[in-house]
């Protein structure tokens, strides 16, 4: 019995062995690392959709068919206040695209809202 378990043992590091050279292969030939191909097809893929709210107006940020982002308030704002035009809500939804696409965290600042006219720069 205890000749089985052994025999067991040394399988199962054996084939642990493998998967582990294996993984490490596929991550040094970069099979699994990121790959710009695929970064540069989600990036071709950014859409800015407006659409009209209860308030005013927001965005969707749509990366192929899915939506990524749903803004339906001004962001870095407090309270909940919709932007009050379709191009307010378009050009910070083109800004955040951007973003993406240069791969940066897609935040927006009051200083940016304010230099878009989006809100009174106070």
């Amino acid at each position: 019995m205890t000749k089985m378990i052994k025999g067991k043992h040394k399988i199962a590091v054996l084939l642990t062995g493998s998967v582990l050279l294996l993984v490490f292969i596929a991550f040094t030939t970069g099979r699994l690392s990121r790959q710009p191909a695929k970064a540069t097809a989600m990036q071709d893929s950014i859409a800015v959709v407006p659409f009209q709210t209860a308030g005013g107006w927001g965005y969707a940020v749509n990366v192929g068919a899915h939506t990524y982002i749903y803004q339906d308030i001004i962001p870095a704002v407090p309270g909940k206040s919709a932007f009050r035009t379709r191009e307010d809500a378009l050009r910070v939804g083109m800004l955040v695209a951007e973003k993406l696409r240069n791969q940066q965290v897609p935040t927006i600042s009051r200083e940016e809202l304010a230099a878009m006219s989006v809100i009174d720069g106070q």
